[in-house]
């Protein structure tokens, strides 16, 4: 029986989603608690792996098992850190798989720009002091938009794998955390797939431009960055605190809508030409 769960986790207990050797990860704990439930290994697949660090409020994982047993989440949130939990959990179509099944991905970065430090936000932004205002972004986030190389933003071993991505939304907001009472600034990005870093490199770009390009030039300058594929030309790589894996999104059927995920409608698929970039607005406040 193919199983699909939604899976939220503070990515600051975990040295990322996938397996490794000698430490703890998402993925581990989650074939372990089947294990001691089911008395096998049941591999765990997911929609799109995290790093260490990054958290996940959305994370869609499939799995196989005999059968769905009675109180299974429970008992699976019993057998795993508190640091993550099972959130919900469906049977699934046989041919679903939480990777290959997804259409796009949407994460949200959030950054502090206070002077004091919060506690209250200890592991879950990037604070940074000198990061500008919202307004400072405004023009360099159209150029995101779109299918195009983002080979700047990523390593450059990953070069030869194929570097084009589709990119829909890039949205800037100004968010009220709820917690800490703070202001933060909230990117959200919504695209078919993504590079290993990019985000993180894409949020440590668009903050150096932000704070040392001058404004005009901060278009064309993010432009050049893109076409050159040069990742010593692009911007720090942000740090993982202030990622979040918050969406994956599946074709718009029947099926897939029972199951209580995400799903879009005529979604362009890899490969497709963008029909050009958004001219809605790119910065809201909360």
């Amino acid at each position: 029986m193919n199983v699909v769960a939604t899976v939220a986790y503070d990515g600051g207990a975990f040295a990322g989603f996938q397996i490794q050797k000698d430490v703890v990860t998402v993925q581990s704990c989650l074939e372990e608690a089947l294990k001691v439930l089911y008395r096998k290994r049941c591999v765990v697949h997911c929609a799109g792996r995290t790093d260490a660090g990054v958290h996940a409020t959305g994370q869609v994982v499939s799995f196989e098992v005999p059968e769905i047993r009675p109180r299974i989440i429970p008992s699976l949130n019993a057998l795993t850190p508190d640091s993550m939990a099972v959130m919900h959990l469906e049977e699934a179509p046989s041919d679903f798989h939480p990777r290959f099944s997804c259409i796009a991905r949407e994460y949200q970065y959030l950054i502090s720009n206070a002077r004091a430090w919060n506690p209250f936000l200890k592991g879950r932004v990037w604070h940074r002091t000198s990061c500008p205002p919202p307004e400072e972004f405004l023009e360099m986030l159209p150029v995101l938009e779109g299918e195009q190389d983002f080979g700047a933003f990523t390593r450059p071993q990953y070069l030869e794998d194929g570097t084009r991505r589709y990119l829909d939304t890039v949205l800037m907001e100004s968010i009220q955390d709820s917690m800490s009472g703070e202001r933060l600034l909230s990117f959200r990005v919504r695209g078919n797939a993504f590079l290993h870093n990019m985000i993180r490199i894409m949020m440590g770009t668009l903050v150096t431009l932000a704070e040392e390009c001058p404004g005009p030039k901060r278009p064309a300058t993010l432009k050049e960055i893109l076409a050159s594929r040069d990742r010593k030309r692009a911007g720090r790589t942000a740090p993982p605190q202030g990622l979040y894996f918050r969406h994956a999104y599946y074709p718009d059927t029947p099926d897939l809508r029972r199951l209580g995920l995400k799903t879009l409608n005529d979604y362009p698929r890899f490969g497709q030409k963008s029909a050009g970039n958004s001219d809605g607005p790119h910065i809201r406040a909360h």
